[in-house]
């Protein structure tokens, strides 16, 4: 909340001048410093409201049947902006009408410090002056009635104007904003070098800045190639580490103890990854949404591997279209497969897991497993690892009445000699105490059942690894990593379930499984990702969205969502939850006031991604299709 305030106090202004008609509105690009970390332009508001106006989102958003939630869910933020003490009455449709063209928002990381951050907002407001007048003197009464003060600068002949609210008991610092008016644009920040920087090269053409950044401008050329005469409505780009260090300084710096996974990911080499942007838009040629995003990442080596230590992971071959294979259920929510060099990246994930432990434990963990006389007795390089093959296929479900238990997943991957693997999987489960022999048909399966008493070994936990959460809890005893889980190998692969139930679909006991490749929604999907280039890939993805949704949606509803057992509710108490162990956090949206999903599900269509790997990254675009 304390982010929503500053953002709303960096749209407090006054005109000052007069805007100049005979100037040109300069690209925000241009004008943002190359220390630039997180970047999200619309070039035209009201071509881009008008457009998503027709997408089936659009369209829920106008149903009656949404009014009592999102009057419900108005009131509820306006109560959080109320008791953090930083209300504005100031809504979208303010913000909305005082935007001629483009209106940008951007995380600035100052002098590439990781412990300062700066927000921009820069809006073109253009054929806008009355209305940007109107809003600016009201908010100007509030600030003054909350007893902010203000003072301007010139500089260049131009005012820069800065408010500053009072500190609050126990804050180290007061929250302030600032804002100067030139050539038709209103450009506003919470930090004064940053926005004095910007003041200083308005209007010039010379100098280093955001534009010119070699990330930036590689992956804008690379989505515009794809895009062709097709003009993005909504531009994005972020450098994914300096943009997460920002985030952590805006949020007060990193608080919690333990592994700290950004540095770790950076110093494991992940940090080769030095932007990743797009293009989005929204109903076009019969498509709701329209993206196209690139990941860029050259080479930093010049002769043998790409990328250094665990980096060295991250290869996706591209091979075939991945077609689903024929054992699988056809009523599934996802669908994501990939081509990735399993063997090579279990040996390259050696010195990430050493660091995340703070010790040499790979090696040891491996000894252990194969010379432990308590243990399974298993070699896994010779028994797991050396018969990978180099396709992964991930998809889910979930089972009604909807409960935080509802969630089904399975991740299969593809093995070159069953009979080895099978053998290594007999052994490994023998030793375990908590996993029993199913037999599902003919097919054996291995289901693994966890008491939730309190743990007598301490485990190493990684979880949390990516761009979401920077900040790892405090070292202690964590959860087993399946708290109930299927394993057998079948078809090709070693296939691991969330829950027996799912691996039961499997192997159907009469009949056979209905393709995917079959469904009418998953070949019009494939049909709109050939249109947009798709065909030899390194991965592709299928959502049924009206499946994938229904879990989330009525668990909000029901107020349960932090009870979720699902990847998307863990992930959610990982990043929100309470620091304490077994406590579950508080939901943050009330959702009693939503509407029953089956009276909203029509406006919830089918979507497609595919990935294609690239010498200097990856390329990945889909769409998402009305019902």
């Amino acid at each position: 909340m304390k982010r929503i305030a500053v953002l709303l106090l960096i749209l407090v202004f006054q005109l000052g001048l007069e805007p100049e008609h005979s100037a040109a509105v300069q690209p925000s690009d241009t004008l943002l410093p190359p220390t630039t970390k997180g970047y999200l332009s619309v070039p035209d508001v009201d071509s881009l409201e008008e457009s998503f106006n027709a997408t089936q989102m659009g369209k829920l958003l106008e149903d009656p049947l949404m009014k009592p939630f999102l009057d419900d869910l108005r009131a509820q933020l306006e109560a959080r902006l109320i008791k953090s003490d930083a209300r504005l009455s100031i809504t979208f449709e303010d913000l909305r009408k005082i935007c001629g063209g483009e209106v940008c928002v951007a995380m600035v990381q100052p002098e590439e410090d990781e412990n300062q951050h700066a927000s921009v907002v820069l809006a073109d407001i253009t054929d806008r002056e009355k209305e940007t007048s109107e809003l600016l003197d009201r908010l100007s009464k509030e600030l003054k009635e909350k007893k902010a003060v203000r003072s301007v600068q010139t500089i260049g002949g131009v005012e820069l104007v800065a408010w500053v609210l009072p500190k609050k008991e126990g804050a180290t610092d007061s929250q302030r904003a600032f804002y100067f008016i030139k050539d038709r644009q209103l450009i506003a920040s919470n930090h004064e070098a940053t926005i004095k920087w910007i003041l200083d090269h308005a209007g010039k053409t010379t100098g280093s800045r955001f534009a010119q950044l070699e990330a930036y401008r590689q992956t804008m050329a690379r989505c515009s190639q794809a895009a062709g005469d097709t003009a993005p409505q909504v531009r994005w780009f972020v450098e994914p580490f300096g943009y997460a260090q920002a985030v952590r300084a805006a949020g007060g710096g990193r608080k919690r103890r333990g592994t700290d996974m950004l540095k770790v990911l950076s110093n494991q080499g992940f940090s080769a990854i030095r932007g990743a942007g797009g293009f989005v838009n929204f109903s076009i040629d019969g498509q709701d949404i329209r993206h196209r995003t690139f990941i860029y990442a050259p080479a930093v080596n010049k002769t043998g591997e790409k990328y250094n230590l665990a980096a060295r992971m991250m290869k996706f071959p591209n091979g075939s279209e991945l077609p689903p294979e024929a054992w699988m259920p056809a009523e599934v929510s996802n669908y994501m497969s990939f081509h990735w060099k399993m063997k090579e990246a279990f040996e390259y994930a050696k010195s990430l897991v050493d660091e995340v432990a703070g010790a040499p434990v790979f090696d040891d963990i491996l000894e252990s497993l194969e010379k432990d006389p308590n243990g399974p007795r298993i070699n896994v390089r010779e028994g797991l690892i050396k018969h990978l093959g180099e396709r992964v296929i991930l998809f889910s479900d979930y089972r009604e009445p909807i409960t935080p238990t509802s969630d089904r997943w399975v991740a299969a991957f593809q093995i070159t000699n069953p009979a080895v693997v099978a053998k290594t999987l007999d052994k490994a489960m023998e030793a375990d105490p908590d996993a029993n022999m199913r037999m599902v048909g003919k097919q054996k399966v291995w289901e693994i059942q966890r008491e939730n008493d309190e743990m007598d070994v301490e485990e190493l936990d990684i979880g949390g690894i990516g761009f979401g959460s920077t900040e790892e809890e405090d070292e202690e005893e964590s959860a087993p990593l399946l708290e109930h889980a299927a394993l057998t190998v079948a078809y090709g692969y070693l296939i691991v379930a969330s829950h027996l139930d799912y691996m039961e679909e499997l192997f159907p006991t009469s009949g056979a499984n209905q393709p995917i490749s079959d469904a009418a929604d998953f070949v019009r999907v494939q049909k709109q990702l050939a249109s947009l280039g798709a065909g030899v890939n390194s991965a592709r993805l299928f959502s049924r969205t009206d499946k994938a949704y229904h879990t989330t949606y009525d668990l909000i509803r029901q107020g349960k969502m932090p009870e979720s057992e699902g990847i998307l509710g863990v992930a959610l108490n990982r990043l929100l939850g309470p620091e304490e162990r077994g406590v579950v956090r508080e939901q943050q949206i009330q959702g009693d006031k939503l509407p029953e999903y089956e009276k909203i599900r029509h406006y919830f269509g089918p979507a497609g991604i595919f990935a294609l790997s690239e010498d200097n990254g990856w390329f990945v675009s889909g769409c998402l299709l009305p019902k």
